[in-house]
């Protein structure tokens, strides 16, 4: 004969609140062996709490419930420790970040502002092969090399040699729901694929500056611009742009990336 307890029993027993195991009931994470048709009271068996337990256990880790979800079914001993092994290794990556992005904020509170050298120049308007992507800010570094990646290709499908360094401008600046556009100059005319297709960079004036290694200072550049630009009472005319004059690659060290920051405007 099982035994069958109520919720309230159930929740003392393994220290979970009947907030949250009814949580659990409806997303399906921990039924109850039986819902009386009647009452809808929720009974939980004694094998039950082997499942409670590793719930409890996974939510102190701060796995998510999706998280705990993969690992609760991913079925064997070992599969279940892969996928804890995963989550860990996630956590791990972010706690490195958020320990980077500590330094940095430090280095900020004790120095003074930095400025960059911004100059002016002008550009005729200019063909491009772009491919455009949308992604919040956070996933950016993520998708830009693969998508890079297809553009290329792409060109050296069709027996188009780039005619200059690639670059990005920045379409919408919500970092949340950025819509990025990836674009390398060309000569000859693209054809269009539905994601690679043809542009043009607009002729007008840019105020610039280059920015040096990589990117966990780029806000440094974009600050100066933006002081100069205010300084002169220009108006930005158009979407930020980045060309990079020496591009991240497996062969290329960070602190020799070198990028040009860029932004049209008017007078």
């Amino acid at each position: 004969m099982t035994t069958l307890m109520p919720i309230g029993v159930f929740a003392h027993a393994t220290r979970l609140s009947v907030r949250a195991l009814r949580n659990y009931d409806r997303i399906g994470l921990l039924v109850p062996a039986e819902i009386d048709p009647g009452t809808g009271y929720r009974r939980y068996s004694l094998d039950q709490f082997a499942r409670a337990g590793l719930i409890r256990r996974l939510r102190e880790l701060e796995v998510p419930l999706a998280g705990i979800a993969e690992i609760l079914d991913a079925g064997t001993p070992d599969e279940v420790k892969a996928a804890i092994k995963r989550h860990h290794d996630r956590v791990a990556a972010r706690a490195a970040e958020l320990a980077a992005i500590s330094g940095r904020l430090d280095s900020v509170l004790a120095e003074p502002a930095r400025w960059l050298h911004v100059y002016e120049r002008v550009r005729t308007p200019q063909p491009i092969a772009r491919l455009s992507i949308r992604t919040p800010l956070s996933g950016l570094a993520e998708l830009i090399g693969p998508a890079y990646g297809r553009l290329f290709a792409a060109l050296a499908a069709q027996g188009i040699a780039p005619s200059g360094p690639p670059g990005t401008r920045y379409l919408t600046d919500d970092p949340d729901e950025l819509t990025v556009e990836l674009f390398v100059p060309v000569d000859g005319p693209v054809r269009d694929d539905g994601e690679i297709g043809a542009g043009e960079l607009p002729g007008g004036l840019l105020v610039a500056t280059i920015h040096e290694g990589d990117y966990d200072d780029v806000e440094t550049a974009y600050r100066s611009l933006g002081r100069w630009i205010a300084e002169r009472d220009l108006v930005p005319a158009g979407a930020a742009e980045e060309l990079y004059l020496v591009a991240p690659g497996p062969s290329v060290a960070p602190e020799s990336y070198r990028t040009e920051i860029a932004w049209p405007v008017t007078s």
